[in-house]
């Protein structure tokens, strides 16, 4: 055998001795692959899920995420979802392929005619296992959200009495109530329409109130009457008399912003009356107080004669 020989053979053996005493790595364990994930989430609208809440709506809002795996391994991974107090749905997991993305749907629930407000979500993606087992390390990804209540206007107006009668010569106020049934504050604007007739007058203290959500608030229509209704016509109680109809109309400002206002108006019926005129009263009262001295006359001579005839008696027994 030569030396050359000797020599190849034994470098064969040191290399065989070599590759047996290098240990194997089994990365089908994941064991040394790190994990890693990537979320992002876009709201159907664009910046914000925008949810209404008035009556008869749908009271749900949505976004759309996807999930991405950088990795060269299949990873299972959790969705957890913070809400702000809202009801939400969304996957508990999801699984991606190597270097996959996945998209998954989260939808969130409000209550009808909830408080107009601004609340957050957030939806966090964690890798739970990577090739089936444990990862090595945490690896997790989050996307913040907004979400926007939507403000709904709706109120409703109430009066005192729908008819009133007012005695002319003095000023009155009808009262008024508005009620915010709406989720925010609004503000409303209050007008007038009626024909003027024969020196009546109306007016608003103010024209615009102020109302927190689910609260009242009160205005006033001022009415000056005139001080003569002598040539109205007389009703069955003998009082001069003058119907009017006055519109009052309440708008919401919030209700007016997209185009369509929102208006309510109520028709607040006024008689204007007077009694009868002083004249009358005059003789009238001459008529009483002729008849009162009527009666008073005829009892003085009654009680006169009474008295006379006692006195005959008297003396007649004398």
């Amino acid at each position: 055998m030569t030396s050359n020989t000797m020599r190849s053979r034994l470098l064969v053996f040191l290399l065989l001795v070599f590759a047996l005493s290098v240990p194997i790595v089994d990365n089908s364990s994941g064991q040394g692959v790190l994990a890693a994930v990537d979320i992002e989430c876009s709201p159907v609208n664009g910046g914000s899920i925008d949810i209404e809440v008035s009556p008869g709506a749908s009271l749900t809002g949505y976004t759309i995420c996807t999930v991405s795996n950088p990795t060269i391994h299949v990873e299972k991974i959790s969705i957890e979802v913070q809400s702000d107090g809202l009801a939400v749905a969304a996957p508990g997991s999801v699984t991606v392929a190597a270097g996959g993305e996945e998209e998954f749907q989260v939808t969130v629930r409000a209550d009808t005619r909830m408080s107009a407000q601004a609340k957050s979500l957030s939806v966090t993606a964690t890798v739970q296992e990577i090739s089936g087992v444990p990862p090595p390390n945490s690896a997790s990804s989050t996307s913040n959200n907004l979400v926007n209540i939507l403000q709904f206007a709706e109120f409703g107006v109430e009066m005192e009495s729908p008819v009133a009668e007012l005695q002319i010569g003095d000023n009155y106020q009808l009262e008024f109530m508005i009620y915010n049934t709406g989720n925010g504050m609004d503000k409303f604007n209050i007008r007038l329409d009626y024909d003027e007739t024969d020196g009546t007058s109306l007016s608003l203290p103010t024209s615009k109130v102020q109302i927190e959500s689910y609260s009242v608030d009160l205005f006033k229509v001022s009415v000056n009457t005139p001080g003569d209704g002598s040539g109205w016509e007389v009703d069955s109680s003998g009082r001069h008399i003058l119907e009017m109809n006055v519109n009052v109309v309440v708008e919401s400002d919030l209700g007016c912003q997209n185009g369509n206002c929102l208006t309510t108006t109520m028709i607040q019926k006024i008689i204007l009356f007077q009694n009868q005129t002083s004249q009358g009263n005059s003789a009238s009262d001459f008529l009483s107080n002729s008849m009162d001295n009527q009666v008073l006359v005829f009892g003085g001579i009654g009680v006169l004669v009474i008295l006379l005839i006692i006195l005959m008696v008297i003396l007649r027994k004398r």
